[in-house]
């Protein structure tokens, strides 16, 4: 504990850590439960058309017959093999995986039960760790019932095990924080590479989290070895992809792809401002995909600049778009429409609650910067992308974690108040 930390310790509600893991056991068999029926019952399959939950299910089928990484519309439709990088890698492997257990199709969405029953832990450790034992569980139970993390642990989409890694590589940078020691920073740099191979806003997340460690005792040499650790995790597929296209290729191609649909006239323009339109996209598939992606990102780069006066307008929709306020309601792939809304609603409620649960950690001089880093990161991509709702999944943990710290504090207050007062 860091002496930040150790200075907010009077104010922690404290139940024994071995009823910490029995209550914390008992929130994620009840989320996992939750997430079983609501994939299985409630979210739709199998898409309608060949959208990001068809891609992935059948990019995974290819990497289980031994095919590899290539472009599943042209091998299914037209028995090409193009090689292909357009999504980051995780996601199909995992779900390549579980194709290997017989785990196919629709029935790959059970992968949210685990990656949603392990943020479930990750946020009841972070709050924990940053407000002690109540709100670690307040935080765990929030997150098991939450509706928008149910459904996105219930789509066929990266989202919720980016999340799970983004929530693991805070953990790891409070612990480096607390104390700067080469394995930790090691255990860091790691995750966020694996983070990376999830999704490529992770590429953002690294030098935001090593922020509060430039001026700490050591920082400096932990700062190199996380990079170090991050630049060797990431370079086997850096690598791969720079063979395959035969120019560089960080995590993924589709940059250029969404450079193109969110700076175009249907996105500038009318009710779709600051969306994506796939028809502003004109991609052959067939070629080289580094290359071809890349014009088009260019083609998407002189738009915005030749419409310099509508940026700030879009830019403005963008971030409304993602934080839920124009159009909160909006349902992704994947989604069912009740539970989405259920959602948004509720968003309105642990906002200002988590406003609150951070005032509180300044107050305490808690740390709170790492906390703050995927809030950063949501509203970047979102700038340099477009908006939608789903990108705000890796900042819903930490909403959480702080209107967990905000609901502990209210419950002090009110069990202060029911205290009888001296006779």
């Amino acid at each position: 504990m860091s002496s930040a930390t150790a200075r907010a310790a009077t104010a922690r509600v404290s139940v024994g850590t071995r009823g910490f893991w029995l209550w914390l056991a008992g929130i994620v068999v009840l989320g996992a439960a939750l997430r079983v029926a609501h994939a299985l019952l409630v979210a739709p399959w199998p898409p309608t058309f060949f959208n990001d939950e068809a891609y992935y299910s059948a990019l995974a089928e290819l990497i289980s017959r031994g095919e590899g990484f290539v472009r599943p519309g042209e091998f299914f439709g037209e028995g090409l093999s193009v090689p292909t990088a357009e999504r980051a890698p995780l996601f199909p492997l995992a779900l390549a995986a579980l194709a290997e257990l017989g785990v196919t199709g629709g029935d790959g969405r059970l992968l949210g039960v685990l990656t949603g029953g392990g943020t479930i832990v990750v946020v009841a450790l972070l709050a924990r760790r940053l407000a002690g034992d109540r709100a670690g569980l307040l935080a765990a139970g929030l997150a098991a019932v939450y509706p928008t993390l149910i459904a996105a642990d219930g789509a066929l989409m990266t989202e919720s095990l980016y999340g799970l890694l983004c929530g693991l590589s805070l953990l790891a940078a409070y612990r480096v924080l607390e104390k700067p020691a080469l394995g930790r920073a090691l255990v860091l740099g790691a995750i966020v590479g694996v983070a990376a191979h999830a999704r490529a806003e992770a590429l953002l997340l690294l030098p935001l989290l090593v922020v509060p460690l430039i001026r700490q005792p050591g920082g400096l040499r932990a700062t190199a070895v996380i990079c170090l650790s991050f630049a060797v995790v990431l370079a086997p597929w850096t690598v791969r992809n720079w063979a395959a296209f035969d120019r560089p290729v960080l995590v993924a191609t589709e940059g250029g792809e969404t450079l193109a649909g969110a700076n175009c006239a249907a996105t500038y323009f009318g009710e779709s401002i600051g969306a994506w339109s796939v028809s502003c996209v004109r991609f052959s598939g067939h070629g080289n995909e580094a290359a071809e992606l890349h014009e088009e990102g260019r083609e998407g780069i002189r738009y915005a600049l030749d419409h310099l006066d509508r940026v700030p307008a879009v830019a403005a929709a963008r971030l409304a778009r993602t934080w839920g306020l124009w159009w909160p309601v909006q349902r992704p792939e994947g989604r069912a429409a009740w539970v989405t809304y259920i959602g948004a609603a509720l968003l309105f409620v642990l906002a200002p609650l988590a406003i609150y649960g951070f005032m509180l950690l300044r107050r305490r001089r808690v740390p709170v910067w790492i906390l703050t880093t995927p809030f950063i990161t949501v509203t970047l991509t979102t700038l340099l992308a477009y908006g939608s709702a789903r990108f705000r999944h890796s900042a819903e943990l930490p909403l959480v974690v702080l209107a967990a710290v905000a609901l502990d504090q209210l419950l002090r207050r009110n069990a202060v108040r029911r205290e009888p007062g001296p006779s």
